[in-house]
């Protein structure tokens, strides 16, 4: 019979990954089914406005001029429901996740985690959730925007010179800032999930115990973002192939160009299949991070020591 895992306990490199591999593995079945039952209906409409906008895309890049009349009202609806569904698909995947990891915790091992008990705690935290998201969402929009007028203050006062320094510095920020970001914005999540508070404190506490440990968790989460990028590779894969056997198509045949792709129907059900399974792969993603926020969380607080010791008494 499978150990249970142990949340409160301080972990090395090798068993931050380790642990949050073998909690998907322990509870694959049931961990994936609540994603696909409470998920699955928002990712399939997501999917499909990106498999629509694609095709418009495609059209556009083959012939740019004829291309225009593919952005029609049914292209602009395409892109509103990617965006509004990412936004649901956004809070309810780090909301199932996070619930489904809250009640692992709280359960015995062999104990069955049930679809409705995810739904239930995902619903109570439903509110907090949506105003956390949006809330981040405006507030990164503020600082993303300042930081272009910034850098676009930076070029045109320094000319070729700024453009150059600018790319520089935005290359080295993203190397550094992703992965820290990556990271963060799932365990805030998942403060909130298993705290009950909004996403300002919950940002606090884990910029709190990041302070001391920011190098350690970057090469936690480069590691992550490089195996779930070549996972997303994989998965959309047969998209790309057949995106560009319909590219190379139409410019081989000049006389197509503008026409509906008879792959049409193919592309938007693999860029659909491509959509699901990579938000699939995020949790893997989700998981570390909340596996690396409990390490440190474990490593300043010292709770889990500190039951053991009162277990032993």
């Amino acid at each position: 019979m499978e150990q249970k895992i142990n949340f409160k306990q301080e972990r090395d490199f090798g068993a931050v990954l380790g642990d949050a591999l073998k909690f998907i593995k322990q509870n694959f079945r049931s961990f994936f089914g609540s994603v696909i039952v409470i998920v699955g209906p928002f990712l399939l409409l997501m999917g499909l406005g990106y498999g629509y906008m694609q095709q418009g895309l495609l059209a556009f890049r083959q012939n740019p001029l004829g291309g225009f009349k593919n952005f029609n009202a049914e292209f602009i609806i395409a892109i509103l429901v990617v965006v509004l569904f990412g936004l649901i698909v956004n809070v309810l995947l780090n909301s199932v996740v996070f619930a489904y990891m809250g009640l692992y915790s709280e359960k015995n091992i062999g104990e069955k985690i049930t679809i409705s008990e995810v739904g239930q705690i995902v619903r109570k935290r439903m509110g907090l959730m949506i105003g956390s998201v949006l809330t981040i969402t405006v507030l990164f929009s503020f600082i993303i925007g300042i930081i272009v007028l910034l850098c676009a203050g930076i070029i045109a006062g320094l000319g070729v010179g700024g453009g150059i320094l600018v790319g520089f510095m935005v290359f080295f920020s993203f190397a550094i800032f992703i992965p820290i970001l990556y990271y963060f914005m799932p365990a805030s999540f998942y403060v909130i999930i298993r705290d009950d508070v909004f996403i300002f404190e919950a940002m606090g506490k884990v910029r709190k115990y990041l302070k001391d440990n920011f190098w350690w968790t970057w090469l936690i989460m480069v590691v992550t973002i490089i195996a779930i990028s070549i996972l997303n590779f994989f998965f959309n894969l047969p998209a790309t192939v057949i995106s560009m056997m319909d590219t190379f198509s139409r410019i081989k045949d000049l006389s197509q160009v503008g026409e509906q792709s008879d792959n049409s129907f193919l592309l938007t059900l693999f860029y659909t299949l491509g959509i699901f399974l990579t938000s699939c792969a995020s949790t893997i993603g989700h998981v570390i991070s909340a596996f690396n926020f409990l390490s440190q969380e474990e490593k300043h607080e010292g709770k889990g020591l500190l039951e053991r010791i009162e277990e032993i008494k």
